[in-house]
């Protein structure tokens, strides 16, 4: 299976592209993605990812599958392929629905191509994210992109969310 037989985001969704934090649930994530907030599956998100956080995801997904079993959780592989005829090193974005395995179904596997600006929408239309919050001193709690409470009061600085240890994740195809 291509990445085309996947739902996929309208070509015209680049200018309307918010820079935002994502996760599902507690179980993966945050992490920096871009998106557009109107582009939804079911009401989930379609988030955008660099390389080196889809190589997170890819880390987190791979190790829950070992943890909880490769029947129940969808994994995220990186192939690195050496570098292009440009000098830019070049990458293969795999995703297994290993639930899908054991029926012979051409849908277990997935090439993630990368859009225009080379992020990968890892999940999206199959996956359920959504904006990860931040919380105000007042209380109020507010999407990521959302920098200002509506008490007035702007996001703190150490509202940063440390991606260096991923929470890891059972993630299955909806």
């Amino acid at each position: 299976m291509t990445d085309t037989d996947q739902p996929q985001q309208p070509a015209d969704t680049a200018s309307r592209l918010i820079d935002t934090r994502v996760c599902i649930d507690d179980m993966l994530g945050p992490y920096d993605a871009k998106l557009n907030p109107n582009n939804r599956w079911n009401g989930w998100l379609f988030p955008n990812f660099t390389l080196d956080t889809v190589r997170k995801i890819a880390a987190v997904t791979q190790g829950a599958a070992d943890e909880y079993g490769h029947d129940v959780t969808d994994t995220i592989h990186v192939i690195d392929g050496g570098i292009d005829h440009e000098g830019e090193p070049r990458a293969v974005v795999l995703h297994v629905s290993w639930q899908w395995f054991d029926e012979g179904s051409q849908t277990t596997a997935s090439i993630i191509q990368p859009n225009d600006e080379g992020l990968y929408s890892v999940g999206g239309g199959a996956w359920t994210w959504h904006f990860a919050t931040w919380t105000c001193t007042c209380g109020g709690e507010e999407e990521w992109h959302v920098t200002h409470c509506e008490c007035g009061l702007p996001r703190p600085e150490d509202a940063a969310v440390d991606e260096a240890a991923p929470d890891t994740a059972t993630i299955t195809n909806a």
